[in-house]
């Protein structure tokens, strides 16, 4: 039996202080938990459920499904097994950021004094970029697995695209998609994640930033196309008409407005009820005068690449809804706003890790400010998780009230309901 080296120990151990950090926060969404959907789907059952997944193209959610079906594997308790194996993949998520982002910055990290402070923050970010305060929404539906499954694919795939590697445009292209047969609302992640760690790695020319931000371009336009053949492949095998997407009947004005609006809001005031107001903005707020304290003397530069990484974040999130009939946002689309708080502190650990002088006070000051995201982070993923809990005792109340309702009537009628 071959010995397990020294390295891989070290792998294990960090995966296991992650697994431990996610299980802390999807704990509450562990125990039995439903939503409007969640009654339907085990009302439907996975014989029926199964095929609408095709109706979004989401192919994988299918093919999961069907294999549940054939073992005849019950709904109820694949509603609740959906959300165990999507902490070990949210886990895996996370490892894969936090290990990428200490490779990039390995050699500054090292050299520098505040090396474990600066380790604890990366993992804190990297947490926070996964598990973000728009994520929770996730764990509402049946379909966690394959939402959690397409951010794995997506964070294995911006590390691909930036290791540019042999044949790395087509395996980007090949999981991008494969990402978006899972669940296309978190594809904007690989695109924070691409940009995020081309913009810490060593310093790029515009030429660099052009020919990247085209290839980034180029593969999400690729993906685009080929998700929507898909859907509508999906949707003419099923016979069934295709609404989802289409020309929005809203004049120009309207949808510039929108645009600008979507913009705007996602870091200010749309928070879904999910987390503080403002919260967001404070993140870029405050990330932009620490960087203006640590580049006293040219913070420009830093800025401006901190500021296009937030916009391209931003606009991925917002474009797809304007590939929609009914213009929208939901949380699941804005996944990658939610993750700018853990990109900022990353952004600004490399802003550290860069300096010859480093500050001690304000590498604590960054320290401080992670664990207090975390906390609130943590304190939205419990209080979202009771008010479903709440919600669900009350609708145990109506259900009571039905059932009696029910039972009179089948006394009185002299009949047995069978369905209702």
């Amino acid at each position: 039996m071959k010995k397990i080296s020294k390295e891989s120990k070290e792998k294990i151990k960090k995966f296991i202080v992650i697994y431990l950090m996610t299980l802390i926060i999807c704990l509450p969404f562990l125990l039995p938990h439903k939503i409007t959907d969640t009654y339907w789907n085990i009302g439907e059952g996975i014989d029926l459920y199964k095929y609408t997944p095709l109706k979004d193209g989401r192919i994988i959610q299918f093919l999961i499904l069907s294999v549940m079906d054939f073992f005849n594997i019950k709904m109820e308790f694949y509603s609740i097994a959906v959300h165990y194996i999507g902490v070990i993949i949210y886990a895996l998520a996370i490892y894969n950021v936090f290990s990428y982002i200490m490779q990039l910055l390995k050699s500054k990290i090292e050299q520098s004094k505040n090396s474990k402070i600066l380790k604890v923050i990366i993992l804190i970010s990297s947490v926070l970029i996964i598990l973000n305060p728009l994520t929770v929404e996730n764990f509402a539906y049946i379909d966690n697995l394959t939402m959690s499954l397409s951010i794995l694919i997506g964070t294995i795939a911006a590390r691909i695209i930036h290791e540019n590697k042999k044949g790395a445009y087509l395996k980007t292209l090949f999981l991008i998609i494969l990402a978006g047969l899972c669940y296309q609302g978190n594809l904007n992640v690989w695109i924070g994640l691409s940009i995020l760690y081309f913009a810490i790695d060593e310093k790029k020319t515009i030429k660099e930033w052009i020919r990247y931000l085209l290839k980034l371009g180029s593969i999400a336009i690729l993906v685009v196309v080929s998700l929507v053949a898909i859907l509508n492949i999906t949707n003419l095998i099923i016979g069934n008409e295709q609404s989802r997407l289409g020309i929005s009947k809203q004049d120009l004005r309207e949808i510039f407005s929108l645009f600008i609006m979507f913009i705007i809001k996602p870091i200010t005031d749309v928070t879904f009820g999910y987390y503080p107001k403002m919260l967001i903005s404070i993140s870029i707020l405050i990330t932009t005068l620490l960087v203006v304290n640590l580049e006293k003397n040219k913070p420009i530069n830093s800025l401006i690449k901190y500021y296009f990484l937030i916009i391209i974040i931003i606009l991925a999130c917002i474009c797809p809804a304007f590939l929609q009939n009914n213009i929208s946002l939901s949380a699941r689309m804005l996944n990658g706003v939610g993750a700018i708080i853990g990109i900022s502190l990353i952004y600004i650990c490399y802003i550290i890790a860069k300096k010859e002088n480093q500050n001690k006070k304000v590498t604590i000051i960054v320290l401080i400010l992670s664990i207090i995201m975390f906390c609130i982070n943590l304190f939205d993923y419990y209080n979202v998780a009771y008010m479903n809990q709440v919600t669900m005792k009350e609708e145990q109340k109506y259900i009571n009230q039905i059932n009696e309702v029910m039972i009179e009537y089948e006394k009185e009628n002299d009949i047995i309901l069978k369905k209702l």
